[in-house]
């Protein structure tokens, strides 16, 4: 099911978190301060938190999952996309039209079955010519290019592994503005 929820966005960079992390530190954006604890954003990541000390993963593992989420989006692969979430993950993801900053509105699926919906909303997004490009292996200055030649880009880019499961509990990538041209 894809929704679209309305709410304070948290602004900032990339924030790569493994789960048992984020109950420690929680997630920062370019301030050095927290996601407002009442933001979808926030909240969703609390939902996150609650997995085991035999859970911690690396940092060069979370590397690898961003850059294999990338690699899904941008060869259009369905499948191993979906195959990167958890079972119940969610993406929050701002689509061409929707201006995060300013309409505070974007794209969110998951849940239940998330796999099988994050790849729905993604060949959706495929149909509009979407690839996603970003300056290094973590995710950083995310931009979305459209075929008709408009890009977007993105004001915040969270990737949440949970690494007892081996997969993304919760991605989030909203926008700082609507497409537009280059």
């Amino acid at each position: 099911m894809v929704t679209r929820l309305r709410g304070r966005a948290a602004v900032g960079g990339l924030v790569i978190v493994p789960a048992l992390i984020l109950s420690l530190a929680g997630c920062t954006g370019s301030s050095g301060q927290p996601s407002p604890a009442g933001s979808p954003v926030a909240t969703e990541r609390s939902a996150a938190v609650g997995t085991s000390a035999a859970s911690v993963c690396t940092g060069p593992e979370a590397k690898t999952a961003i850059s294999r989420f990338f690699d899904a989006w941008n060869h259009r692969n369905a499948a191993a996309l979906g195959r990167l979430f958890t079972a119940d993950g969610v993406l929050d993801m701002a689509t061409k039209h929707q201006d995060t900053l300013h309409g505070h509105d974007w794209a969110s699926v998951g849940g239940l079955g998330a796999r099988r919906m994050i790849a729905a909303f993604a060949e959706r997004q495929w149909r509009l010519g979407e690839k996603l490009s970003y300056r290094d292996g973590g995710g950083r200055d995310v931009v979305a290019r459209f075929a008709d030649g408009t890009v977007q880009p993105m004001e915040e880019t969270k990737f949440i592994y949970d690494c007892a499961r081996q997969g993304f509990a919760h991605v989030v990538i909203i926008s700082a503005k609507a497409a537009g041209p280059a």
